[in-house]
């Protein structure tokens, strides 16, 4: 629990970090109401998964204690069931995965991550192709399917000589909003996860930096969000391919242990505002232009 004395400040930051959620909320007519029940359903889930007691059932009165909501709101929520499962990560879709394996190393790769050409599908089966790639997976999906649905995306594109060719080395839909949607769930809330645990674990903090200059000029920003996006695409390809050599489904000799799951991103943002705007109630400490600095 903070001390007294930084709770104020603790709310200023949630307060700072509602404000693009509640933006995007009005946007797509998501009404405070139904916001309200949302975040009700969430203080009784995660108090009842993260806040047990050691040997003791989590009573209604206890989450009420925990979260402030009423027992009768607790008893309430609990025998809600929810209408709706969480929709399944992008990164579980077998499109995806079949993006990750074409751009994890050889056969299907360079050694540095470069997505090779494939043929639709090799003579004796065994020489890599596109077929090769996605019968690797073990699913009852048709190739030809999974290859339709490349195409469709605009992740790869078929040659006149009948090779395809990976053309996006990420799977994010330009036309859907379904997916989109499910990327604005899981990254924010991986990244916010990241910096809280750097908060409470100062002796085992994992790995997150940014770099950060305060005055470009906007006529520099076409240039410079292109050569991002470069550098991004580079860093995707390399840690993908790390990524994979330590994933057992694709190197069955990679270290045992529990099964984790571990991600490794980047990202570009710019705001015209940043540096005039008085709305924001926190700033971070300041850092001389263009240091690479850790948030613990």
């Amino acid at each position: 629990m903070l001390p007294r004395e930084l709770k104020a400040q603790f709310v200023a930051v949630i307060r700072r970090l509602m404000r693009p959620l509640v933006r995007q909320t009005i946007t797509y007519g998501v009404s405070y109401p139904a916001f309200e029940q949302i975040v009700k359903q969430l203080f009784v889930e995660v108090a009842e998964r993260d806040f047990p007691l050691p040997f003791k059932r989590q009573t209604d009165s206890r989450l009420a204690l925990v979260t402030g909501l009423t027992r009768k709101d607790i008893s309430q929520l609990r025998r809600q069931v929810a209408a709706e499962t969480e929709g399944r990560d992008l990164e579980d879709a077998l499109v995806t995965h079949v993006i990750g394996r074409w751009m994890a190393g050889p056969p299907y790769a360079t050694p540095d991550g470069v997505p090779r050409r494939l043929q639709y599908e090799e003579g004796d089966g065994r020489a890599p192709s596109f077929a090769r790639l996605v019968r690797e997976f073990g699913v009852h999906v048709p190739v030809r399917a999974v290859l339709d649905e490349l195409l469709r995306l605009g992740s790869a594109e078929l040659l006149p000589d009948g090779d395809i060719d990976l053309r996006s080395e990420a799977h994010i839909p330009t036309a859907e909003l379904e997916g989109k949607l499910t990327l604005l769930g899981s990254e924010p809330a991986e990244l916010f996860s990241t910096i809280a645990h750097n908060i409470e674990h100062t002796d085992s903090p994992w790995l997150q930096r940014k770099v950060v200059y305060d005055n470009i000029g906007a006529d520099a920003l076409p240039a410079l969000e292109s050569e991002a996006r470069r550098l991004g695409e580079e860093f995707t390809r390399r840690a993908n391919a790390l990524l994979a050599s330590y994933d057992r489904d694709r190197n069955p000799d990679a270290p045992g242990g529990p099964r984790t799951r571990a991600a490794l991103g980047i990202y570009y943002y710019e705001d015209a505002s940043a540096a005039s705007s008085g709305d924001d109630a926190v700033r971070p400490l300041a850092a001389p232009p263009g240091r690479i600095r850790r948030k613990k």
